[in-house]
């Protein structure tokens, strides 16, 4: 089955000479795709260049065999797109602003709002006012704009963000129920469970490159058998376990640290856990002391 995006070598320079992302590759098929990252990784420099916001520098990026860069028009027909930030008028009504954001889009069936309404379970707000809403059902709001036309491509920015625990699973039954009708939801986020959750496949940015491209058991592969919990008496301990391992997580307890580490050389007797795709990103990321 062919590709639905492709990354051909993507590099993006601003002016002076900040490199956001460096020669990255890679492609995105149907389902729910993850893209993580920490902020700041090159995350949403990369899905503005696959919108067409910002072009790369160098490189090429293909939408349904569209080219990004000379396709313009056509690429964004096959997109719907939530970025981090949505401008929205606090004085429309769900319904008027849903509206106008679909003859923008060149949706002109009414239906079509009452349709991704029902989608995003706001179905009984329509003639709320977006300055009345809260962040969770204004996110609701930014995705059914996204959906608008029914597009073959959905590419969301950090979309659960600040949501609490309840708005961000409504969110990804969303996503995961649109994927599956045959369509791509390609999700970019730091929130490793939104990507556990939802996607066998993914790609990890560190600082602009691309670390791992590929099936999520296969970034959890790089983990497993080799985290292991230890127990530690002061911070002295746990500052140099640091130098020695890459640690994952602390938990203080009253009379102890307790350290999750990745034994990468098998320095430690204890006998490993299991690890989680959790592990393997914080380890991708450099461990702990990377934050």
């Amino acid at each position: 089955m062919e590709p639905n995006i492709v990354f051909s070598h993507i590099t993006k320079t601003y002016r002076g000479g900040v490199t956001a992302l460096e020669d990255v590759s890679f492609s995105v098929g149907s389902g729910v795709f993850g893209l993580l990252g920490h902020n700041g990784a090159g995350k949403s420099t990369l899905m503005k260049a696959l919108v067409t916001v910002e072009p790369p520098t160098s490189g090429s990026i293909e939408v349904c065999s569209f080219d990004t860069t000379r396709q313009g028009r056509e690429v964004r027909q096959c997109l719907g797109y939530l970025p981090q930030e949505l401008p929205m008028y606090p004085s429309l009504t769900i319904g008027d602003f849903l509206h106008y954001m679909g003859e923008l889009k060149g949706v002109h069936d009414k239906a079509q709002v009452e349709k991704v309404l029902i989608q995003v379970e706001m179905q009984d707000f329509a003639k709320r006012k977006i300055g009345q809403l809260s962040g969770g059902m204004k996110r609701r709001v930014g995705i059914a704009q996204a959906l608008l036309g029914e597009p073959p491509i959905l590419v969301v920015d950090e979309p659960t963000a600040g949501l609490d625990p309840e708005e961000r699973v409504r969110f990804r039954g969303v996503l995961s129920r649109y994927a599956r009708q045959g369509r791509t939801v390609l999700l970019s986020t730091h929130i490793v469970e939104d990507v556990h959750q939802l996607c066998q496949h993914l790609a990890v940015l560190r600082k602009g490159r691309l670390f791992y491209a590929g099936p999520s058991g296969g970034l959890l592969h790089q983990v497993e058998g080799r985290v292991k919990i230890l127990c530690l008496g002061d911070e002295r301990e746990l500052a140099d376990l640091q130098h020695r391992a890459v640690v994952l997580s602390t938990t203080y307890e009253q009379n102890a640290i307790l350290a999750r580490v990745v034994d990468e050389e098998g320095r430690f007797s204890q006998p490993p856990v299991p690890a989680t795709l959790e592990d393997a990103y914080v380890y991708c990321m450099g461990g702990k002391s990377h934050e």
